[in-house]
């Protein structure tokens, strides 16, 4: 494998960042663009992010900044700046998560950039925008969900005729939906023919968010139907529907699909119970037609329980999906690390940190296409760097990988 194969070599990208831009930034820099993150000399701030391994390190800001580089200087001091105008002058891309006037304030407006670097792409990741009456609100992931609709359809099921409470889904999601279309946009910008002045894109997490709540909208916006939270499952228009899930004999539990019950699954279904010596009555006259199973699914709901129940759950997912029954079991995170399908495919990479360990990365959602990340090119960083480790490298001298 050589440099020349990665998708993103020879462009580089410039990473000024207080949380919103870093997953851009890892999706560029894993695929091979150089990528410098810009730091204060205490460092960012993301460094700090819980929680933490034995040695202190963020373990959220390694994942983050994998195959990047860091540069430590001072805006606010005029080297500083003389500093930062250099490294933008060199640059393809700005990846800029600094707040709606963050760039603005270190002296960064369109004008200047214009003048540093021609054809520049100035990607600002904001909560909710450069324009519009939201610009300066304050917003975390919690806030970027709730606004942006995905919290609407997200909870457990109705209870006593009410309707369920929301819930918000962890992990810094709202950064995730942001970066992913961010890093999309400033991958098109640089393959579209570029103006000789800065092309700014302006990507909103809550704009982000909002195009991206699945079929609650729709339902509304076209069929003026109101949607319902139900458990682990898409929102839908009934107020409740049965469960999917269902506790197995390990004390496991398993999504047991039962929409789209055609007639073949049905009858495969029925088909395992009898095998299994399991008693049921779904071969009664009254389940015979898919509308007669529709508004009878209680019954069958309540049958499939009783047969989970009866049986270890990783027994039920083998048996179910070699018949093409889409069920399957709920994975704990230790057992998605340790997923030997996940390793078959070499999702999973060993990096080496500084101090010799080497630790399990998850990697692309992909094969066939070398990135930096997967490369074994000799001297090629993988993992998270150190605050200024690049400065001599960067500052010094032109760059290059």
């Amino acid at each position: 494998m050589t440099e020349q194969t990665l998708p993103l070599d020879g462009v580089t990208v410039l990473e000024l960042d207080l949380g919103l831009a870093q997953y851009a930034g890892k999706l560029m820099a894993d695929l091979g663009a150089r990528v410098i993150k810009v730091e204060p000399p205490e460092g960012a701030p993301t460094r700090q992010a819980p929680p933490h391994l034995e040695s202190g390190e963020s373990v959220p800001f390694a994942h983050y900044n994998t195959c990047k580089r860091s540069v430590v200087l001072d805006p606010a001091a005029p080297e500083g700046r003389e500093r930062l105008h250099g490294l933008i002058r060199r640059a393809d891309v700005l990846l800029d998560g600094l707040g709606p006037d963050g760039a603005e304030r270190l002296g960064l407006t369109e004008d200047v950039l214009g003048v540093l670097r021609p054809g520049l792409v100035h990607v600002a990741i904001t909560p909710f925008g450069l324009t519009g009456p939201w610009r300066d609100l304050a917003a975390c992931d919690l806030v970027s969900m709730a606004l942006g609709g995905v919290t609407a359809q997200t909870g457990y099921d109705s209870v006593d005729g009410a309707p369920a409470r929301p819930i918000t889904p962890a992990g810094g999601q709202a950064a995730h939906f942001a970066g992913v279309l961010a890093a999309t946009y400033a991958v098109a910008a640089l393959n579209a023919p570029r103006p000789d002045k800065v092309t700014i894109l302006d990507v909103a997490v809550h704009d982000a968010i909002a195009v991206s709540t699945e079929i609650a909208v729709s339902m509304w916006e076209f069929g003026g139907q109101t949607i319902y939270r139900h458990t682990g499952r898409h929102a839908a228009a009934p107020f409740t529907t049965p469960r999917w899930q269902f506790r197995c004999a390990d004390g496991r539990y398993l999504c047991a699909l039962t929409l789209y019950l055609n007639d073949r699954r049905f009858a495969t279904i029925c088909d395992w119970f009898d095998a299994k010596g399991f008693e049921h009555d779904l071969r009664d006259d009254r389940f015979r037609t898919e509308r007669q199973r529709d508004v009878r699914m209680q019954e069958i709901v309540d049958t499939i329980a009783r047969f989970c129940a009866a049986f270890p759950s990783d027994d039920l997912f083998a048996e179910a999906q070699e018949r093409a029954i889409p069920w399957a079991k709920v994975l704990t995170p230790a057992e998605i690390a340790a997923d030997e399908h996940l390793h078959a495919r070499g999702f999973y990479t060993d990096v080496e940190h500084e101090d010799g360990r080497r630790l399990p990365y998850p990697g692309m959602p992909w094969t066939g296409m070398p990135t930096a990340f997967t490369s074994a090119t000799p001297g090629r960083r993988r993992r998270a760097p150190r605050v200024g480790e690049d400065n001599d490298l960067i500052l010094s001298t032109p760059p290059t990988l």
